[in-house]
């Protein structure tokens, strides 16, 4: 069949496979644009019309929840859409929109291609699997859970870190052997950062089960672990338009059977599973005669014959339970759900549980707030990381605790926070980080991305070079943008008079640069002989055990809620008025 006979005889296969790879494409970009090989103009088009392509993000589920209880405008826009379109269609957002959904699709296709004669007949359902997971995950969102289990069940979060932690690797591999073997001055060679074993595992692990389960039954992990799949399959039931059988036309070929994915045709009945069906219309356009297509769902239900009264089988655990669930009210799973969500953005870590961790470990972004909301509310996708220009923010393993594992964290050893970026809060989907105005122009109340303080720093007088070696440094006061670093004169044990850093706190916002910059190593104390007792700090030292060394004679501690930092303003020069003002 020809691709424009093909085109009319299914239009809504078609629409769908080009919205998809839209999606599809424009997310994978989206974490891939900072490859310099996806950007040079003469290889790749220089990515024309998808600068933007982060913002696809916000039109997933979970994100648009997450953003909508933050009050997020284009999330709230983004999921009365998905909502809608829901209640109209059914599960159109799991074959049109969803990058997991969207990744099922493509292995199942390659597991085609293989085995072109084996195809999936049609399933019971068993509903009690995907119910208990959805009821799981609303009574962790209400206990205080929700940043742990959206973590891992959301799926656009899956997808986004399958992208990092696995296709990152490799697209850089392949820009640094470009970068090698060419000429072009655009392409240069990019450092790699490796994520720790756990979190490579973990994403290896959830692209492995995906993989299997779709090779396996095509949408299986959809239709009985991902939760967003079983909460838009019971607003599915609801829906005004479905895709229903027409028993004069259908010559029972089974050509629509061979064609389904989520195994939700009941050919012998002429039922179609809606909260199963994810809208792919595979199966529309394998039908010749139009037996299978959208009808009002009054309409649906005529067409259906009337069915013989047969005994149910009561074998098994399984039969026996499933009634029972399939008959419970589905009105307490969605309220359920919707109260479980609703408290995402206020439960989590409460307490001491903050207080417990090592505030050196986790500064966060800019406009994250507290630690508490921002574990509760950011999903971990991964999206910040790939697209921070420094690489500051690298993704937590246990630093953050468990919640915070595959969460963004400012790691200092990398790099450190730009003055005048505020990138990861406009790519963030869920409104975990938010948007702030980059500079203050005047002294208001007005908390500005450059008067945030993420952080504070400390500065440890007996690792410093000046003090300690009697040698000029100042790397720590030329690299702080709030000038919170400053020197003051101080003369040596030699008798020469140097510069020692001195620290404002109150013009400190914890950017890091400060503590990138330090070349202090990790030495220790025991290992200075030739400077003899360490008795260079105008206290008491602190540090009584050798693990409690600082690094660096310069690091920075988080601040849990963040604050507003004071910023120096500097007065312009007034021009002259009159030749009064003259004393010449």
């Amino acid at each position: 069949m020809s691709i424009i006979k093909a085109f009319f005889v299914s239009p809504l296969k078609w629409l769908r496979v080009t919205v998809a790879v839209i999606f599809f494409v424009g997310i994978a970009y989206a974490f891939l644009r900072g490859i310099p090989a996806w950007n040079v103009p003469n290889m790749t088009g220089g990515g024309e019309g998808m600068e933007d392509s982060f913002a696809l993000a916000q039109w997933q589920f979970v994100p648009s929840v997450l953003g909508t209880l933050n009050w997020v405008g284009v999330s709230v826009a983004a999921l009365a859409l998905l909502l809608a379109l829901t209640l109209l269609f059914g599960r159109v957002y799991c074959s049109f929109l969803c990058p997991l959904g969207i990744l099922q699709d493509i292995v199942f296709r390659m597991r085609r291609w293989i085995r072109p004669k084996v195809f999936l007949k049609f399933s019971q359902p068993v509903p009690w699997v995907r119910y208990s997971i959805l009821a799981a995950l609303a009574v962790c969102c209400i206990i205080g859970f929700a940043g742990l289990t959206l973590n891992w069940l959301d799926p656009y979060s899956i997808f986004g870190r399958i992208m990092y932690v696995l296709a990152w690797p490799a697209a850089v591999w392949g820009n640094n052997l470009l970068a090698a073997d060419s000429a072009s001055a655009d392409l240069v060679r990019m450092d790699y950062y490796p994520v720790a074993l756990p979190a490579l595992l973990a994403s290896a692990g959830m692209l492995g089960l995906v993989v299997a389960m779709s090779a396996w039954r095509g949408r299986l992990y959809c239709n009985t672990v991902c939760p967003v799949g079983t909460l838009l399959g019971l607003l599915s039931r609801v829906s005004l338009f479905r895709l229903g059988f027409d028993p004069a036309s259908c010559k029972k070929c089974g050509k629509c059977i061979k064609s389904c994915k989520a195994q939700c045709l009941n050919l012998k009945e002429y039922r179609i599973d809606a909260s199963r069906c994810v809208a792919c219309y595979d199966c529309v356009r394998a039908c010749d005669e139009g037996g299978i297509r959208y009808r009002w769902f009054t309409r649906a239900r005529r067409l259906i014959p009337a069915k013989k009264e047969r005994k149910e089988a009561s074998s098994g655990p399984s039969a026996a339970f499933s009634p029972v669930v399939a008959k419970s009210s589905r009105r307490e799973f969605l309220g359920a759900t919707a109260v479980g969500l609703a408290g995402a953005a206020l439960s989590g870590c409460r307490g001491d549980a903050a207080q417990r961790l090592d505030p050196t470990q986790c500064v966060l972004p800019p406009g994250a707030g507290s630690l508490e909301r921002f574990l509760d509310v950011c999903t971990g996708c991964q999206m910040c990381i790939a697209s921070c220009p420094t690489h500051v923010l690298q993704p937590a393993y246990f630093q953050m605790g468990i919640k915070g594992f595959m969460k963004p964290r400012m790691d200092f050893s990398t790099k450190y926070c730009l003055y005048d970026c505020h990138r990861c809060a406009e790519v963030c989907p869920t409104g975990a980080i938010r948007k702030l105005p980059i500079t203050a122009e005047k002294d208001t109340t007005e908390i500005t991305k450059d008067t945030t303080r993420i952080a504070v720093a400390q500065f440890y007088v007996c690792r410093c070079l000046v003090r300690r070696e009697d040698m000029d440094c100042g790397a720590c006061t030329e690299h702080c943008p709030t000038k919170a670093l400053y020197t003051v004169p101080y003369i040596g044990r030699d008798g020469q008079e140097h510069r020692l850093p001195k620290l404002d706190p109150t013009l400190c916002i914890g950017c890091g640069a400060c503590e990138h910059a330090c070349p202090v190593t990790t030495e220790k104390p025991e290992e200075r002989v030739r400077v003899g007792p360490c008795n260079l700090c105008e206290e008491k030292c602190e540090f009584k055990k050798r693990e409690a060394v600082p690094p660096r004679a310069i690091v920075v501690r988080a601040v849990n809620p963040q604050q507003k930092a004071v910023k120096k303003f500097e007065e312009k020069a007034v021009d002259p008025v009159g030749d009064t003002d003259f004393p010449f």
